[in-house]
């Protein structure tokens, strides 16, 4: 940037010589002296030589040559790039980079893969000359020289792995010979036919080096660390969360002292968050793992280290956006996800570190997760408001977006000197964006100060504080410093890699949910019993009922499986609800009391109240939500308050920040957050026991509400949210948090409960402040939530590490007592309460359960798959495959499996998965009438799921729309993998040999006349799925409909015989009403009569993401319409 000297007065302006025209004026802070005096190691924890030179935050396939594994870029705004991502390393740091790894290379610094054979063992050596080559070119390049002079002047035995080149020299005379023939061939191929046609340079050497080392060496760049016990738990110690509980740390910890105890390892690498697997004693003691040949690294052995042939696969524990917080008390580290699991693990600061700088780079770029790890740079920069080194574009983007008053200004550290601190105003007069502006700094010490200005501050907060009673010019214009935009959580900018492809720049499971469209389970009022009566609500009347849902008592479960099909009142039961009824008087505001049910629908979370739908109960609108037994937490915390201890309400108050963080990730707002909204699940009195609480609806809109009703819930309410009655963001609930922690460390009671309607909001008017608890910490942790800027507040990632860091310092809390073993993939049917049945597929049955393990109400909700009826042992075997399928695979657009659950000695099996509220696409089409680009979403996202099945090796064979399932508008996932089969390596189908009812309308002409299924013929079933898409699910449109029109009137066998001579005369499904031609033609490719000729699932990515990106862009028009 073109910088230039301002100079600062301490009467009205600052000003200087005359600018360029500008729309951005950058002024430059000063920061006396380095910001770090202190060491700050705690990246490498113990230092040892040989773990100085580990490259750390590596992505793999940044360089973006393997099309096998997702693109890594950094975010850049769209409007800039094509893609909107940029390159994630400069040439700069690439060539250190390229250094590290020719280090790590040449020195057996880096693992490489095991060689199973002579084969591969002699494909490892013509690899490690290829990598000698490139080493050599890369060289010639930077000093001019031919390969071949390089080559003669520098031996290729300095360019492979040291444990190659000692077995070289061992080698006798003529295989030295000839591995040098080899390599001179070589060199004179990669001269004659790339570097001499000019189609190589520097950075595609470099490119090309890093890429192959990665192939060679899988671990390249991952982190893994041992551990001694491996501990998961769905109930984190304080009864929200589970752990990992590990020990010991490659890099960090001796290897002679990682011994027999070791049995798990966790590995973290930058594409695929955090994962764990089990190993065996030997594997644990020979975990340094291999040189290049598969000799081992020189750690003392003994007899019993070696390798093992066998050893569990890699199991997915997070990736880092899932992260909520870590904290460290003790000897454990504890890494808490959004959905309340957590690892734990023996203290091991460099693996902290690891995920807390991995998470920076992935998911927000200004927050740290712990304090013991969390980089000086960092804390000052929270502190004081300050962005990372964002580029201009994103400055500009950012306060344009800001700029709705005058004087919006954001402060940054600068991207070419580390040492220096930028402060951005935007200039409102220009419109196009010419040069920006700066002012230079320097360094003197510990304090701040703008550069020309003779004052000096303590920190940056306090100069720009300062600034703000100045006015800026630049020229002919004037700026002044009043609103300081500050870093926002998850912010998307220059800072934040993107490992999955510049168009997928959102994380599913963050994104905003759609609230436009109501949506809730009907319930029918013969279902539902209206008994006492609890209280009145806003606007609403409370009563206790039950609700009559489908299931079976304990005792009855071994009834004849005929009886489970009998319609009546057997096969159902009743379960306690609670029922809100929307009072007669206020039937004008239906639809915001609809909204709500809605809303509460939509989310799923252990901390907030389930709500199972709506029933219209003649003229009563009725909401029904589940029953949880101990009622408001001011009234329990009034009761008990004899009983309830610091460390009980500090857990209250992280489970109430865990459900609020979840809100905030899917951008939704609560908006009446307080005790008497937040029920108890659990009592957690009792030794050995922890308290379990859920947040309930927020009952009517804020904005429906009269001004009078929001001045009613002062102080409650964020004070923003009074006059208009809209929530801003979360902030609305990051206030009304901080004033019900007031409200639990008081037992339920909070200053004003009382107070009219006029003191309270003269209580506001006159930013007055509560009473705050005598503890220090807690009472300036509250004060950060109840600021009056709304901006201020901090983020309930930061409300979660604040209160975990609280809840460790403060002595009057217990530590933590640790629970039992438990694998969180276990399920015991005795905890499992049937909701009501989901669906149903050819061979299984898919049901809604709560799991509830305390029965107590606090059990998370589950989708339990289980066989409909009895059959041989091959369909027991082929549902055994099933679940071992789904535990091996994790992709965003496929069902999450969670465990199982077993019966009678394991002979049955229920298969236990992820909930998705709103059903299969089938049902979802036939609800929701979409456009063709909204449609061609969810068909790419089908693609994307079905080629990483593909990458696996699988087909899944029962590709159709009753099998694909949606968790939001904008997310689809694939289930059901009953008829899922393995295609070994080398083969190209897999022969049916079993028998059993199929799919037949979705199958391809092969699979029905051969048997034979292979990736081509998932193709074809896509292309019918797709057809199921565009028809919207019509049920007078299916496959089977259409296929029996074309066939006529057959029954049983002949069915498949004449379906198979309908498709060898090439009759397809007709082209669906309002569908694009081009996606036609999709469809026409996919039901090609040679399989070879069909697309694969990458091209179909490509072909659908094209043509759903010409729709955005037009208005959702349909085309009947537009033929008129």
């Amino acid at each position: 940037n073109p910088e230039k000297h301002w100079h600062c007065s301490e009467q009205t302006s600052c000003g200087g010589s005359e600018p360029r025209e500008a729309s951005v004026l950058e002024l430059v802070l000063v920061c006396m002296g380095r910001l770090c005096t202190e060491c700050f190691y705690v990246q490498a924890y113990l230092y040892r030589e040989f773990s100085l030179s580990v490259p750390r935050f590596y992505f793999r396939n940044w360089h973006g040559l393997s099309e096998k594994e997702p693109s890594v870029v950094r975010y850049a705004p769209r409007s800039g790039t094509e893609h909107g991502g940029s390159p994630l390393l400069e040439m700069t740091s690439l060539e250190y980079l390229f250094c590290q790894a020719k280090f790590d290379f040449v020195n057996d610094v880096t693992p490489m893969e095991d060689a199973q054979g002579k084969e591969e063992l002699s494909r490892y050596k013509n690899e490690s000359l290829g990598m000698a080559v490139l080493h050599l070119s890369h060289q010639a390049l930077r000093t001019g020289c031919t390969l071949q002079e390089v080559a003669k002047s520098v031996s290729f035995m300095r360019c492979i792995p040291r444990s190659f080149s000692k077995h070289i020299v061992r080698d006798n005379f003529l295989t030295k010979i000839r591995i040098r023939r080899v390599f001179a061939k070589f060199v004179r191929t990669f001269q004659e036919h790339t570097v001499d046609l000019g189609r190589l340079g520097s950075q595609e050497v470099m490119y090309k080096y890093l890429s192959t080392l990665e192939q060679l060496a899988p671990r390249f760049g991952t982190e893994t660390f041992l551990t001694a016990h491996l501990e998961l738990r769905k109930d984190g110690g304080d009864g929200s969360g589970s752990y990992l509980n590990t020990s010991h740390a490659h890099g960090a910890s001796d290897p002679e002292n990682f011994g027999p105890q070791a049995m798990h390892e966790v590995m973290v690498s930058g594409t695929k968050g955090i994962q764990w697997r089990k190993i065996t004693v030997q594997k644990a003691n020979s975990y340094f793992g291999n040189d290049y040949l598969g000799n081992r690294k020189s750690v003392k052995q003994s007899p019993l280290q070696q390798e093992p042939k066998s050893f569990d696969t890699w199991t997915s524990f997070c990736d880092f956006p899932e992260i909520s917080h870590i904290t460290i008390t003790g000897a454990n580290v504890s890494i808490i996800k959004q959905d309340n699991f957590s690892m734990v693990r023996a203290p091991a600061l460099s693996f902290v570190s690891l995920l807390d700088g991995y998470f920076r780079l992935t998911a927000d770029a200004h927050h740290y997760l712990c304090h013991e790890v969390a980089p000086p740079r960092v804390v000052l920069s929270a502190t004081n408001g300050l962005h990372g080194p964002m580029n201009d574009d994103f400055v500009l983007q950012r306060l344009r977006k800001e700029a709705v008053e005058e004087g919006a200004f954001l402060v940054r550290w600068s991207v070419l000197d580390y040492h220096r601190i930028i402060l951005a105003v935007l200039n409102k007069s220009q419109v196009k964006v010419p040069p920006h502006q700066a002012l230079k700094d320097e360094e003197h010490g510990k304090l701040f100060a703008l550069e020309g200005w003779n004052r000096e501050f303590s920190s940056v907060k306090e100069l720009t504080d300062s600034l703000k009673t100045f006015v800026l010019k630049s020229g002919t214009d004037n700026f002044t410093v009043k609103k300081c935009c500050l870093p926002r959580p998850a912010e998307l900018s220059n800072l934040l890699v993107m490992r999955q492809g510049a168009d997928q720049c959102v994380q599913p499971d963050s994104v905003a949910l759609c609230l436009t469209q109501l949506r809730f389970h009907q319930i029918k009022d013969k279902e539902i019993t209206q008994e006492q009566h609890l209280g009145r609500g806003t606007r609403t009347n409370i009563y206790l009922g039950s609700l009559l849902v489908w299931g079976r008592e304990e005792e009855e479960e071994e009834e004849d499986e005929e009886d489970k099909w009998n319609n009546n009142l057997t096969d159902r039961k009743e379960i306690r609800v609670v029922l809100k009824i929307l009072d007669q008087s206020h039937k004008d505001i239906a639809l915001a009391f609809f909204e709500t049910a809605s809303l509460m629908s939509q989310v799923s979370h252990s901390h907030l109240v389930f709500v199972h739908g709506v029933s219209v109960k003649g003229s009563e609108n009725v909401m029904v939500e589940e029953f949880v037994e101990f009622g408001p937490l001011d009234v329990f915390l009034r009761r008990e308050r004899a009983l309830v201890t610091p460390q009980w309400k500090y857990t209250v108050a992280k489970q109430l920040a865990s459900a609020l963080s979840y809100l905030e990730t899917k951008q939704l707002v609560h908006g009446n957050v307080c005790a008497k909204n937040i029920l108890v699940a659990r009592r957690g009195l009792e030794e050995g026991t922890f308290p379990f609480v859920k947040l309930s609806d927020p009952g009517i809109a804020l904005n429906v509400l009269s001004r009078e009703e929001r001045v009613e819930r002062i102080p409650w309410i964020a004070p923003e949210c009074v006059p208009s009655g809209a929530p801003i963001g979360s902030a609305a609930d990051q206030w009304s948090f901080g004033a019900t922690l007031l409200e639990i460390c008081n037992n339920g009671d909070l200053p004003m409960s009382g107070s009219t309607l006029t003191e309270k909001e003269r209580f506001y008017e006159t930013r007055s402040r509560l009473t705050e608890p005598s503890s220090q910490e807690l009472a300036s942790f509250i004060s950060m939530c109840l600021t009056y800027e709304p901006r201020e507040r901090p983020s309930f990632r930061t409300v979660l590490r604040e209160l975990t860091e609280l809840q460790i310092k403060n002595p009057d809390i217990s530590p933590l007592e640790s629970l039992p073993d438990a694998n969180p993939n276990v399920f015991l049917k005795r905890y499992l309460k049937k909701i009501r049945d989901l669906g149903e597929g050819h061979f299984g049955k898919v049901m809604l359960y709560v799991y509830d393990p305390a029965n107590d109400g606090t059990g998370d909700y589950v989708a339990v798959k289980a066989l409909k009826h009895e059959g041989g042992s091959h369909l027991h075997e082929g549902w055994m495959k099933e679940i071992e399928i789904l535990k091996s695979l994790y992709h965003s657009n496929i069902v999450k499996y969670k465990g199982c659950c077993s019966e009678l000695g394991g002979q049955t099996v229920q298969l236990i998965m992820e909930f998705l509220p709103l059903g299969s696409l089938r049902e979802y089409l036939a609800k929701h009438r979409l456009g063709v680009a909204h449609s061609l979403l969810f068909a790419q996202q089908i693609c994307q799921g079905m080629d990483y099945l593909h990458s696996k090796r699988y087909i899944h064979r029962d590709l159709a729309a009753r099998n694909v399932l949606v968790e939001n508008e904008h997310l689809v996932k694939i289930g059901d993998f009953g008829l899922t089969k393995y295609i070994p390596e080398g083969d190209v189908y897999y022969r049916v040999r079993e028998d059993g009812d199929s799919p037949v309308y979705w199958y391809a002409i092969e699979c029905l006349k051969e048997s034979k299924f292979s990736f081509s013929s998932d193709i074809w079933s896509f292309g019918v799925t797709l057809y199921e898409v565009l028809t919207h699910g019509d049920h007078r449109q299916s496959p089977p409909v259409k296929f029996i029109q074309m066939m006529g009137n057959v029954q049983g066998q002949m069915t498949v015989m004449v379906l198979i001579k309908l498709l060898e005369k090439h009759n397809r499904l007709p082209c669906p009403r309002d569908c694009p031609s081009e996606v036609h033609m999709l469809m026409q490719h996919c039901w090609d009569f040679d399989p070879a000729r069909r697309p694969s699932f990458k091209s179909l990515i490509e072909s659908i993401e094209a043509i759903r990106k010409t729709y955005e862009r037009q208005p959702n028009v349909r085309l009947a319409q537009i033929s008129q």
